[in-house]
């Protein structure tokens, strides 16, 4: 009896699971015809959770899945459901055909060609199935081709190879990179031997076939796992490891770029078939992460390892460790000894000669400080990296020495660059900040020095300046007497940091009137300076970078050309630790940092409470900021900014996009903009970067496209690059400015063609532009509007309006608007989509069409008048029953009335009237005119 109870409860359960995998799939159904795609994904998804293992059902709500993940453009994924439903029902025609959908949409023409076979002998009558094989047998024969002349060419360049020309040899060297970055070159390469056949290039002197060796050897690891455990196998990481150390910048950095693509491929997977849509989660730490890791942690510390060698093996920490889903990777790092041995190279002090460093390595040590930092997303994680750098600073003091105590303080100041709570901490412990100012007190220029930096990076935060600084400003001042330019020019910042603790508060600054604009002549002096080396300068840019949030430091460098070149010149040299500084000089010149104002209610009860109210300056007020931009553009700004629109720090990229913005404002500017350059380097700082970078670099190009022909500022390719940007801004979080700019920019692109349309579909901007049709603010009514009446030539966007939708009627209704703009764009857009009978059946069914149809077309507008005619038009051809209810209107006189108007800016509207009045006469509603 036990057991009979059982099976019945068994039975029982399994059928109520199937009954709420079936009410899941009712609601996916729902939700798909909605186009509701994500979360028709959601309710397929619970459907297989609730459905029980092996039963068929499970194939249905694969394959249903599937079908949303095609219009989600996730062809990954939707191959993987379509693959499982498969698994279920071998032959089952629906879920083949996706899945040679998405196959085909991947690029794996292969693949895909060979279940397009399959299909079409299950179903030979299907002519989507027979369309689909002859696109494949197209793209399959003619990779077929490449991949015989791809043979062809790599055969002859591994020839010239061994060729006694050594311009022959380069050539062939630069040829087979080329080859290598195309899949079915770098297949054929690899093939032949290709590691091998690579490896006698690095051997010579030539350091331009070295070169050549390394990038082909990196491409041939690009995006493919089992090339690239090969490629390292081959090559080996000891010899690797030697080209790192290499002294020469660009082999180092061609070295390195080997490691990084291999790890990449290692970490990533193969692109091979899916098989499974349930994706399995790929432990992150594996063995070959984990042998990787051992090989970079030991480079890091090599004393044989160059200065460029340290920096690209860095960078690769900073690429390869942090891991935006988790801390996994960088707790490995760090329980593995990594934090320990980069803090290490981040208290390097170059003239103690222990590792070998560039004039970068502490920028690029802060940085991975900072990004390690940032993985530690729990407290305990964060206790235990706070608990590394305290073990470190501590052992380092204890040994007691000048030197040590040195390696110490340059630590702190690294982490003060990057994760700067942790610096911060190290700062406040006992005896710490009484060491800084001791070494900068003492007679040794190396002990003032190292001291120095580190009070300048204490003194980067505004609310710890004047606590770090009160103990040390008298120290400054006696090395600001110093005979060493080095030493005087660090004081100098300090002091500048110093007075610019009220940032831009006019009523907050800490030293005496005209005392900040002293220190700035001072600081100005070692930048312009030609004589003067480029650490004085790049220091001096730094302290100009705290010194001109103040409104007459602004006005005293604008008026100084010689200070704007030598900004402009130091942006232009590439050293990485000046660039942040020289951006945020034009950052405050043109006030494009975020401004905090206060509510007004806010101010008076701080009067009424005789708190400290913030005071803008007066030389801040709108007319000396336009005349500021003014001079920048005209001194070459744009040129400067592009040059740090490449920075690998996101926060420069940020404040070049913050400028951008602030100097897109002026309509007349932007021209200038885009011919100096500004366009095309606006794209990848709109694309890659911090959010709020991202945004206003994307606002940028918004305000480009509106104002000029978006043909001439993005040619080619760019056109299509910007659509994403733009569609970002229309997410509810932005500004209504960002989505009006957004819109009109995106209103132009849709207007050149058919590709730009089709981008901004793949993009999902048509949900977000239509509901913004629906916004309160009429001017972003109006520009969704527009941009939807450019939309509808694509006839995918056209076949949106049929079904059972409002949307039609929606347009309908603008028509009768007061806004003669909204009524120009909806009427445009109906005019657009009347060709389809259905849309003429939903605007008679609109209740107030008789009242909004004699309106456009009466409209003293001509080009509503037009388009109403127009809609008209088709109407009556729509058929014979619609042209029915049209003729009984008074909309058959006023066609009448313009078929006979002979006035020359009439003809359009004479010939649509005239070819109505023909329909209606041929379908026997209307006597022939005699």
């Amino acid at each position: 009896m036990v057991t009979m109870g059982d099976s019945n409860e068994s039975g029982k359960t399994s059928e109520k699971q199937l009954q709420e995998a079936q009410k899941w799939k009712e609601e996916g159904n729902s939700n798909y015809k909605l186009e509701k795609f994500e979360e028709a994904v959601t309710a397929y998804s619970k459907a297989l959770s609730a459905c029980p293992s092996g039963h068929s059902d499970r194939a249905i709500y694969y394959k249903n899945r599937s079908a949303c993940y095609l219009k989600l453009l996730k062809f990954d994924k939707a191959a993987q459901d379509a693959a499982a439903a498969l698994d279920i029902t071998p032959n089952d025609t629906k879920a083949l055909f996706r899945k040679c959908q998405a196959l085909e949409q991947l690029g794996q023409s292969e693949e895909a060609f060979k279940e397009a076979m399959r299909l079409n002998k299950l179903e030979p009558s299907n002519t989507a199935v027979q369309a689909m094989l002859r696109r494949l047998n197209a793209v399959v024969s003619d990779k077929v081709k490449k991949l015989s002349t791809t043979d062809s060419k790599v055969s002859q360049m591994f020839a010239a190879l061994s060729d006694g020309d050594m311009e022959r040899r380069k050539q062939a060297a630069n040829n087979l990179i080329v080859l290598a970055r195309e899949t079915a070159g770098a297949e054929r390469i690899f093939s032949e031997g290709g590691v091998a056949k690579v490896q006698p290039l690095l051997q010579g002197e030539d350091q331009e076939l070295v070169l050549g060796g390394l990038r082909v050897l990196s491409c041939l690891c690009q995006g493919h796992k089992t090339r690239a455990n090969a490629v390292l196998k081959d090559f080996t990481l000891p010899t690797l490891a030697k080209f790192i150390s290499s002294p020469t910048e660009e082999v180092a950095n061609a070295a390195a770029n080997i490691l990084l693509t291999a790890i990449q491929a290692m970490m990533g997977e193969d692109t091979k078939q899916p098989r499974k849509a349930e994706e399995a989660l790929v432990p992150d730490l594996t063995t070959e992460f984990k042998s990787l890791l051992m090989f970079l942690l030991g480079l890091l510390t090599d004393k044989n390892v160059s200065g460029y060698g340290r920096d690209a093996t860095i960078d690769i920490i900073i690429k390869f460790v942090p891991k935006e889903t988790g801390a996994g990777r960088a707790l490995t790092f760090m329980t593995n000894g990594g934090l320990i041995k980069l803090l290490t190279v981040a208290g390097q002090v170059p003239e103690l000669k222990r590792l070998p460093i560039t004039v970068n390595t502490h920028m690029h040590s802060a940085v991975a400080l900072s990004k390690l930092y940032d993985e530690m997303h729990s407290d305990k994680n964060r206790q235990y990296f706070d608990e590394l750098c305290n073990k470190f600073i501590t052992e380092k003091f204890n040994v007691n020495t000048m030197e040590s105590n040195m390696e110490a303080i340059t630590a702190i100041a690294a982490l003060l660059q990057g994760p700067f709570d942790v610096g911060n901490k190290l700062i406040g412990r006992e005896g710490v900040i009484d060491v800084m100012v001791a070494m900068a007190g003492s007679y040794d220029v190396l002990h003032q020095k190292v001291a120095l930096e580190a009070i300048v990076q204490a003194a980067s935060k505004k609310d710890r300046c004047t606590s770090i600084l009160q103990a040390g400003i008298g120290i400054m001042k006696d090395c600001y007497q110093s005979s060493n330019d080095n030493i005087r020019v660090r004081a100098l910042v300090g002091m500048c940091k110093l007075g610019a603790a009220g940032g831009t508060d006019a009523s907050a600054q800490l030293f005496a009137d005209g005392a900040t604009v002293k220190l700035a002549k001072e600081v100005k002096r070692f930048l312009v300076n030609p004589e003067e080396d480029h650490d004085l300068r790049k220091w001096a840019a730094e302290g100009l970078s705290f010194l001109s949030l103040d409104g007459d430091v602004k006005e005293d460098i604008i008026n100084d050309p010689k200070a704007l070149k030598a900004l402009i010149e130091l942006a232009k040299s590439g050293d990485k630790t000046v660039l942040y500084s020289v951006a945020s000089v034009f950052v405050n010149l043109s006030n494009s940092y975020d401004e905090e104002k206060p509510e007004p209610e806010m101010v008076k009860l701080a009067q009424y409470a005789k708190q400290h109210i913030p005071e803008p300056h007066p030389k801040d007020s709108k007319e000396y900021l336009q005349e500021r931009i003014k001079k920048l553009l005209k001194e070459g700004v744009v040129t400067a900014l592009v040059f740090l629109a490449k920075a690998d720090s996101e926060n420069c990229r940020e404040q070049v996009a913050r400028v951008f913005l602030t100097i897109t404002e002026g309509k007349d500017d932007r021209g200038l903009i885009v011919q100096q350059g500004g366009a095309k380097a606006l794209i990848p700082l709109a694309n890659n970067g911090t959010m709020e970078g991202k945004i206003r670099a994307a606002q940028a190009l918004a305000r480009i496209g509106i104002t000029m022909n978006p043909e001439i500022a993005f040619p080619g390719q760019r056109c299509l690059e910007i659509v994403r940007p733009l569609v970002s801004l229309l997410h509810p979080d932005r500004t209504g400015l960002q989505n009006f700019e957004a819109l009109m920019a995106l209103t132009n692109l849709a207007g050149i063609s058919e590709s730009l349309r089709n981008r901004i579909l793949k993009e999902k901007g048509f949900s977000q532009i239509e509901n913004y049709m629906f916004e309160d603010h009429d001017m972003i009514k109006r520009a969704a509007t527009e941009c939807m009446c450019n939309l509808v030539v694509s006839e995918e966007v056209a076949q949106k309006f049929l079904g059972d939708n409002d949307r039609v009627k929606l347009l309908v209704l603008y028509c009768g608007e007061e806004d003669e703009a909204l009524v120009k764009a909806a009427a445009g857009a109906l005019a657009c989509i009347a060709h389809q009978k259905e849309v003429c059946d939903k605007i008679l069914k609109v209740k107030a069409w008789l009242e909004i149809m004699p309106g456009l077309c009466v409209s003293e507008n001509l080009d509503i008048r037009t388009r109403g005619v127009h809609i008209v038009m088709s109407i009556i051809e729509s058929s014979k029953e619609n042209a029915t209810v049209v003729v009984e209107t008074n909309l058959l006189e006023i066609l009448m009335a313009f078929s006979k108007d002979q006035t020359p800016a009439m003809d359009g509207v004479r010939s649509r009237a005239e070819q109505a009045l023909k329909r209606a006469t041929e379908w026997e509603l209307i006597k022939p005119a005699k």
